[in-house]
């Protein structure tokens, strides 16, 4: 590293741990993602990284604790000073997009619920997705993604404010539920995030019942509070509703909650939910389409037998023509469409999908994932950087989606963090990362990567590997094979 012109000796994982806070500035980074990010593959302990935080202030020369601040609770933020250009580093690998969308950005947190209510949770925690959702149909709103918005709903009250307005948040509104003797008293305040000013508020009372136009209704308002001219007809055109009965509802929300957690047999849990959702109300389409999803996650995803993906596409093609304006019903379709290397017809639908819903961040990242793999690497790539600013705190399959779109671009120091980043290290990741290592010429590391791969997944080939790639273009796919080819993977292959 070099510091007004001079060399500072720096140790690699200090080097490591400061790289990613360059990479990620004005975000506040949990200490598990930097213990991903700089000892993907050793277990340490806190006081290692609290060493290397030291260290990395000690040659910046961050005495007062400006520049990486500790954010208690939750980790560490870098705050670059105007006159940080003075230290250089290697090409960016994790830049986040940290420019503000032209729109005004809302945070719809969780409402407030008594928590001996166990069937208000899951109803109120969906009715904040749905009026998300419904918020995202204004093309003058962008809105903070659900997972990011729940993330910031966990800090405490006196931090909320700014880690919001960190996160891009012009506006934060909040709910408290209390029961009535026929359903729900329900408060709503929408707050300006940097002053604190309440901009509007309305308390609304309803029948369970009622729960879907209470959705609408709220949305509309909080549209209506925050830009003067709403496209009101783009609203009256769709329902945000997923289904017309309030049973099949919160198994749909059950289902989608367990489709986006990790454990054993989870998936299959989701789609017993959704097929009871589906007992209560036959045409949901949203029913319809995430059964298709959790199909085709259970069997594989793109290596999923080809008479369970040709299922799965039927059943979403019913689901998108139950929901015609369901903007998840046709992502979930284009993914399938992906997965059977019918690339138009997904285009259409990832393009109808945003059509609907411009700032759905998860549909965002699936096009950016699609547009990179189809060899539009810096198309892809944009989309994802969108769909992480809408919803900073996302899922981690964020991470392999942008991994992919790096290793297309060449990029493959910067993919590496990426995988890096994933929870789970399977014989697919220490390929990913052995044709990255490979590519870049670390033969040594490469290697060590395909041994690791191979302990894993002993059956795992380079074919299979390469054809699960799905990347559209020859030249894309065969630049994949030589890596993991110079890595040893065939090697390992042959010697078997």
């Amino acid at each position: 590293m070099r510091r007004d012109g001079q060399i500072v000796p720096v140790r690699p994982k200090t080097f490591d741990l400061l790289a990613f806070l360059v990479r990620n500035p004005a975000r506040v980074l949990s200490k598990d993602e930097l213990f991903q990010a700089v000892w993907p593959h050793a277990i340490v302990t806190e006081d290692s990284l609290t060493q290397c935080i030291r260290d990395v202030r000690k040659c910046i020369g961050d005495e007062m604790q400006s520049l990486v601040r500790t954010v208690p609770r939750r980790g560490y933020m870098f705050q670059p000073a105007e006159d940080f250009a003075s230290v250089s580093l290697a090409p960016a690998t994790t830049a986040v997009v940290t420019g503000r969308t032209p729109e005004p950005m809302v945070a719809i947190l969780p409402f407030h619920i008594n928590a001996d209510d166990a069937t208000a949770k899951p109803l109120f925690d969906g009715a904040v997705e749905e009026i998300t959702n419904a918020l995202s149909y204004f093309k003058t709103i962008a809105v903070l993604a659900r997972h990011s918005a729940f993330a910031l709903a966990e800090h405490s009250v006196q931090d909320i404010w700014a880690t919001a307005e960190r996160l891009g948040a012009d506006y934060v509104a909040e709910g408290t539920v209390e029961s009535t003797p026929d359903g729900y008293s329900t408060r709503v305040v929408l707050s300006e995030t940097a002053s604190g000013r309440r901009v509007w508020a309305h308390t609304f009372s309803f029948q369970v019942s009622e729960i879907f136009a209470f959705q609408k209704t709220v949305a509309q308002r909080i549209a209506g509070a925050l830009v003067a001219n709403i496209e009101s007809a783009a609203m009256r055109r769709i329902s945000p509703a997923p289904a017309a009965n309030v049973t099949a509802y919160v198994h749909i929300l059950r289902g989608i909650a367990l489709l986006r957690s990790y454990g054993e047999r989870v998936n299959h849990e989701a789609r017993d939910h959704l097929l009871k959702a589906l007992e209560s109300d036959p045409d949901s389409g949203l029913a319809h389409a995430y059964i298709a999803l959790a199909d085709t996650i259970i069997g594989g995803y793109s290596s999923a037998p080809r008479s369970v993906l040709d299922q799965a596409r039927d059943r979403a093609l019913h689901a998108t023509a139950l929901s015609p304006d369901e903007a998840r019903c046709h992502r979930i379709l284009a993914l399938i469409l992906l997965y059977l290397s019918d690339f138009d017809a997904a285009a259409q639908h990832f393009a109808r999908a945003l059509e609907l819903n411009p700032y759905d961040a998860d549909t965002l990242a699936q096009t950016g994932f699609f547009e990179a793999i189809r060899g539009h690497g810096e198309t892809g790539l944009a989309l994802l950087d969108q769909a992480i600013h809408l919803n900073p705190m996302h899922p981690t399959w964020y991470y392999f989606d942008r991994g992919e779109a790096l290793l297309v671009l060449g990029r493959y120091q910067e993919a590496v963090v990426a995988f890096s980043c994933l929870p789970r290290k399977s014989g697919w990741f220490w390929a990913r990362l052995a044709a990255c290592y490979a590519l870049e010429g670390d033969i040594d590391r490469a290697q060590r990567c395909a041994v690791e791969g191979r302990q894993l997944e002993p059956d795992l080939t380079v074919q299979a590997i390469v054809a699960d790639l799905r990347f559209e273009r020859v030249e894309d796919r065969e630049r994949i094979r030589s890596g993991l080819e110079l890595a040893g993977w065939g090697a390992s292959e042959t010697a078997g």
